[in-house]
């Protein structure tokens, strides 16, 4: 089986065009010498996925960051996060066998043999998909989980399988409980005059942070922060209008762009 005919079932398997392969065998893996350095060496191909991954990092809409074979922990956060501005944009897929080894001619060759596959399709679906994401554990430390994805079914795709996952792993009362803490620790993140869409900016900067599928999750709970009087927002459309509640909250008909829209 040819890696190109594997990287093209790939292609199709993913379902949106907005997907970086991460394609890098493990003889030219980045690496470092602690976890706390900045410092990364790998080989060429690994500075070519770089520079691909690149040009998805621009934070306007999720992304698909599928890898080739099974990744250590280390590799995992730089591979999602190393060098990258919206890190929590990137959602990791690897193959839900461990065995499986798509850079390399024999560990395609091997996994097809065993499963007895000839078309690259089927091939594929065989192998995938592992969804890795990352959550805070108390300590405030990153910690990586996994949910596996099925994508058996001829008409499912990578991407709307995790995008129906979404929302059963991070659902609205999780942004809300987020958003919560970070007005009462890091408030410079919001206030001085930022906009309230501001808010959405930790969740796709900051591993560990639920991921941003609906930004209208943070808006509303920017309306319940203000609403209570833990926060509050100046709407220029009415000469800088303060609302802050419960004296003064924010009328119901105010929509979530309008909101977006007010300063802090």
């Amino acid at each position: 089986m040819n890696p190109r005919l594997v990287g093209a079932a790939l292609q199709r398997l993913a379902g949106t065009g907005r997907l970086v392969v991460y394609d890098v065998a493990a003889d030219s893996a980045p690496s470092r010498a602690t976890t706390s350095t900045p410092f990364v060496r790998g080989g060429d191909d690994w500075w070519r996925f770089v520079q691909r991954r690149r040009a998805l990092d621009d934070g306007l809409d999720l992304n698909l960051l599928v890898s080739l074979r099974r990744l250590s922990p280390d590799e995992r956060l730089l591979v999602v996060g190393w060098g990258t501005a919206f890190a929590n944009s990137f959602l990791l897929v690897e193959p839900s066998d461990v065995s499986v080894n798509f850079t390399t001619q024999a560990g395609v060759t091997d996994f097809a043999s065993a499963n007895d596959l000839a078309e690259p399709e089927k091939l594929i679906r065989a192998a995938y998909a592992e969804w890795v994401y990352w959550v805070r554990d108390r300590g405030g430390d990153l910690e990586s989980r996994t949910a596996r994805l099925d994508v058996m079914n001829p008409n499912q795709t990578i991407w709307q399988t995790i995008w129906d996952q979404l929302p059963q792993t991070f659902d609205a009362a999780e942004f809300l409980s987020i958003l919560t803490l970070l007005n009462l620790r890091e408030p410079e993140l919001f206030t001085g005059g930022r906009e309230v869409a501001r808010a959405i900016v930790p969740f796709l900067t900051r591993l560990g942070m639920p991921i941003l599928y609906d930004a209208r999750h943070v808006m509303q709970a920017m309306r319940q922060l203000i609403n209570a009087g833990l926060a509050s927002a100046q709407d220029p459309q009415e000469n800088l209008r303060t609302y802050r509640g419960p004296g003064a909250p924010l009328p119901a008909e105010i929509s979530d762009e309008r909101l977006a829209l007010m300063f802090r």
